[in-house]
């Protein structure tokens, strides 16, 4: 059936109905043909019954004779009861088969002799000269050209009928289909860039029609494929400039701090510092080039990882290790208490699971955790009593929410809807660029919570500083 498909929808419709009226109409013309034939068959049956009735009755009155047979098409004999023929208007080749016939019985039955076939009914009676036998036959070839004449006549309309009804589906199918060929012609100028007229078109979209049937929810369909597909080409040529901007910057420091220690290369010391410089200038642009993989990597696809609780507590701990090295790896700066906080008690069910691996929900908490250490590092010395950084994990209906809280400096509050987009940094503490992952940080924990069908929500804290929740919905597996 590789042809079939190589043909257009409408032609494809046009057969397919042709098939079924095909079907439905020999259907009917066996059905129509069986059923005519039954009525003749019962009006030849009764008319044999009439033509026995009064030869029957005369036999019994007077079975000496004579016997005064109708003529008129009817044929009959009278027989009496050593199978002797009395009287009769049977055609010869019956007559010779006078026994055959009384073998029949009392019902009508179907008789064939030389090429003709004839129904026959034979009534027994008892006279006073023994049991006699009234036998009436019928031609049956007339019946049958009806039924011939019939058969023709009705494949002939069925013909017609199935020939009206092709070319009905053929015409319905190319008007229902009109609309879609407006649609390709529509998608060919949009897909070319054109754009006129007004309304959808004019926005290059596709026209969504007024009636609400299947074709308007294929365009509403398409049209929001297509802005999501702008939409993402749209990110995507503002993450490349982005990404050119965020480049250039430490590009041109590395270049300039490399022209220093040229011009420094008569003074050790002074050497040693440019290089100094330029290699941590170097280790920001690999992380900024890591963190552009990374984001690539989480929107390629969604993990295929699948962690528990006691693996989501082990990473929380080993994060908060590693936060604590990180603190403390600075001596000149403001110490710094991390701490973590988790229900024993509070367990999902064992067979509920969080579409992580447990390098990115680790990378979640670093990001996170970092985060907050920068920002308080970037606030002014004596701006609060204590410089904390909590995180806790709990469970929920269905999700566990990991919330980190800081006593940095916070948001601006018109910042909090932007935060999680990427290369964007509030003014103050948070934009210090001194560690961090260039505007990326947040942007890759949003997308690894996104990828794991979670959510990720910025408040500032009534306290002070910010809290962050990340919400990760629990699967069964």
């Amino acid at each position: 059936m590789t042809w079939l498909r190589r043909l257009s929808i409408t032609a494809r419709i046009t057969i397919g109905s042709l098939v079924v009226a095909t079907l439905f109409g020999l259907v009917a013309v066996v059905v129509i043909r069986v059923g005519v034939a039954s009525i003749l068959h019962n009006a030849t049956n009764t008319l044999l019954t009439n033509d026995v009735t009064a030869p029957a009755a005369s036999v019994e009155a007077k079975p000496a004779g004579p016997f005064d047979l109708p003529g008129g098409g009817q044929e009959l004999a009278v027989v009496d009861a050593n199978g002797d023929i009395l009287a009769s208007t049977l055609p010869e080749s019956l007559e010779d088969r006078i026994p055959r016939l009384l073998a029949l019985g009392p019902y009508p039955s179907t008789f064939s002799v030389n090429g003709n076939t004839y129904d026959v009914l034979v009534r027994s009676v008892a006279t006073t000269a023994g049991e006699m036998h009234v036998i009436a036959a019928r031609n049956d070839e007339t019946t049958s050209l009806i039924l011939d004449r019939l058969t023709l006549a009705l494949l002939v309309g069925a013909l017609v009928l199935i020939l009206g009804f092709g070319a009905a589906s053929w015409l319905l199918a190319r008007t229902a289909l009109r609309p879609v060929s407006r649609m390709r012609e529509q998608a060919d100028r949009i897909a070319g860039g054109e754009r006129s007229g007004s309304g959808d078109d004019r926005e290059g979209l596709l026209t969504v029609g007024p009636a609400q049937d299947e074709l308007s929810e294929l365009a509403t369909t398409l049209n929001d494929l297509i802005r999501r597909l702008r939409a993402s080409a749209d990110r995507e040529r503002q993450m490349v400039s982005d990404a050119s901007h965020e480049l250039r910057t430490p590009l041109a420091v590395l270049r300039g701090q490399l022209e220093l220690a040229e011009l420094d290369a008569g003074d050790a010391d002074a050497l040693l510092d440019d290089i100094r410089s330029s290699h941590s200038t170097a280790l920001r642009l690999g992380q900024l080039a890591n963190n552009l993989l990374e984001l690539s990597r989480i929107e390629a696809g969604p993990s295929s990882g699948r962690i528990d609780w006691r693996t989501l507590v082990d990473e929380l701990t080993d994060a908060i290790d590693r936060a604590r090295l990180l603190v403390s790896s600075d001596e000149d700066a403001r110490p710094i208490s991390v701490d973590f906080d988790y229900d024993p008690k509070s367990r999902p069910d064992p067979a509920s699971r969080v579409a992580l691996s447990p390098t990115d929900f680790g990378r979640i908490l670093d990001n996170l955790l970092g985060n907050a250490i920068t920002a308080i590092r970037g606030q002014k010395a004596g701006a609060g009593p204590e410089d904390v950084v909590s995180a806790t994990l709990h469970v929920e209906t269905r999700s566990v929410v990991l919330t980190v809280h800081d006593s940095g400096p916070g948001m601006p509050e018109d910042f909090i809807p932007v935060a999680l987009d990427r290369f964007t940094r509030a003014d103050g503490a948070r934009t210090s660029t001194s560690g961090g992952s260039g505007g990326l940080g947040l942007a890759i924990v949003a997308a690894l919570a996104g990828a794991a069908g979670g959510s990720v929500q910025l408040a500032n804290a009534p306290s002070g500083g910010l809290v962050v929740s990340v919400r990760l919905p629990l699967v069964r597996v």
